[in-house]
């Protein structure tokens, strides 16, 4: 697995294989054996056997390429250690590959464990970096205002949050759910119970009200457990129209919840195929608004009645997300939910694959830009010691792209192009790849010791 072959490079760190000498008989590799693993809903333990000093780390794959690294632990003489893995989400598979290398030798074994289900009892808390579930982070995957019948549904689809309730009362959702995902039902109704996880203000307040007043102002999750989501309507893009008093009212809606999400729609608001690149760029605008806040996105992902004709396909659904993501969302739905079953099935890849990567998602922002004149969009995160960079062709056009990435520092290094099974060069943090119409690429420098 190239994965592997690159971890244990990386440990080796700068000791240079080339350079030992072929005349010497190398020393026996280190033997390393996993002694358990253990899982609960968010996290795990792997206890591994070592015999003789070693630095250890652990890769984690969960039905998608390897997408994260435990901290290094290091190991100053033989016998038994830990390492503990989190975040982790519920209900999931995982292969844990554990590399331990001593000297220049190394090697490598896996083990696999389960998560437990979703807990039947949650308490959410809002930090500037995400959502986070029972102290754990937690990238929410949603849909919005579903009935109970179709809750299975979404959740072989990947969906562990289903904002809103429908078809009944919300004590019917909540009976629905219980240890399979978590409900983040209307303000209005104050629904609450063991799986509720906060409440939503009104959805596209800023449309509905002439003063932030108008909507509550609910306790901090800090202290209620209970976070507020706040999904504003298209007009908080610069490139749509804007709203009477948008310079008051904009700020005042969101001092008045911790999550602060928007509805864009490209194709069935605006009836426009060029403008996929607003994704992202709403996405800047909110974090701006909404300094320290988490934000999230909804993609359209059915029609909808207004642009007839311009149906999201699983590609544009693909390509919205990941633009979303790249512009520094911490949490994704996806709207409407009556999708084809092309949508669905891409739905429930992005579901895996966001899944994989959500502790990175989840990490710092780290800075990276692309030279002109490419439409190409990108943005970056930092996780254990790894840098992450999601970037997204908007067009459907091929194109090129230079990317800059100061964090990857000078000296030349070879990334991980994500689910690819290739590598790509970079030299002083900048890198240079093709995409098709709609593509995206995820690069990855995998820790170093």
């Amino acid at each position: 697995m190239l994965l592997r072959s690159l971890a244990a490079a990386l440990l080796l760190g700068c000791a240079g294989l080339a350079s030992w000498s072929t005349a010497t008989a190398a020393p026996a590799p280190p033997t390393v054996t996993v002694a358990s693993a253990s899982a609960r809903s968010f996290t795990a333990t792997v206890a591994w056997d070592v015999d003789r000093p070693a630095r250890v780390v652990v890769a984690l794959e969960a039905g998608t390429d390897t997408a994260v690294w435990s901290n290094v632990v290091t190991a100053p003489h033989a016998g038994r250690y830990t390492t503990e893995l989190s975040p982790l989400e519920p209900a999931t598979t995982y292969t844990a590959v554990v590399t331990a290398v001593a000297g220049r030798q190394q090697a490598t074994t896996e083990t696999t464990f389960r998560t437990d289900p979703m807990p039947s009892v949650a308490k959410a808390r809002v930090t500037p970096l995400g959502l986070k579930v029972n102290t754990h982070p937690f990238f929410p995957r949603m849909l919005f205002r579903q009935c109970p019948w179709a809750f299975p549904a979404g959740v072989a689809a990947g969906i562990n949050v289903f904002m809103g309730t429908a078809c009944g009362p919300p004590k019917q959702s909540l009976s629905a759910l219980a240890g399979k995902a978590l409900l983040v039902p209307d303000v209005s109704s104050r629904a609450d119970g063991a799986s509720v996880i906060g409440w939503h203000q009104e959805d596209e307040a800023d449309v509905l009200v002439d003063r932030p007043e108008a909507i509550p102002l609910l306790p901090s999750s800090s202290h209620s457990g209970r976070a507020t989501f706040l999904t504003l309507s298209n007009h908080v893009w610069s490139g749509a129209a804007q709203l009477p008093r948008a310079d008051t009212l904009y700020p005042g809606l969101v001092a008045r919840a911790e999550m602060i999400g928007v509805d864009l729609y490209p194709l069935q608001s605006f009836c426009n195929k060029s403008l996929l690149s607003a994704v992202y760029s709403v996405q800047r605008e909110l974090i701006a608004l909404a300094p320290g806040k988490p934000t999230y996105q909804w993609i359209e992902a059915d029609p909808m009645g207004v642009c007839f004709g311009l149906d999201p396909s699983p590609a544009i659904v693909r390509a919205e997300t990941w633009l979303a993501i790249a512009g520094g969302a911490r949490g994704i739905g996806w709207f409407p939910d009556n999708w084809k079953q092309a949508v669905r099935t891409e739905i429930t890849t992005l579901s895996t694959e966001i899944r994989s990567l959500a502790p990175a998602l989840l990490g710092p922002e780290t800075t990276v830009s692309v030279g002109a004149p490419s439409k190409v969009l990108a943005g970056g995160r930092t996780w254990h010691g790894a840098t992450y960079v999601i970037a997204v062709n908007p067009t459907f056009a091929r194109v090129g792209a230079t990317i800059r990435v100061p964090a990857l520092g000078p000296g030349r290094q070879e990334l991980r192009v994500w689910g690819e099974n290739r590598v790509l060069a970079e030299t002083d943090g900048v890198l240079s790849d093709r995409f098709r119409g709609l593509q995206a690429h995820i690069y990855i420098l995998p820790p170093s010791p």
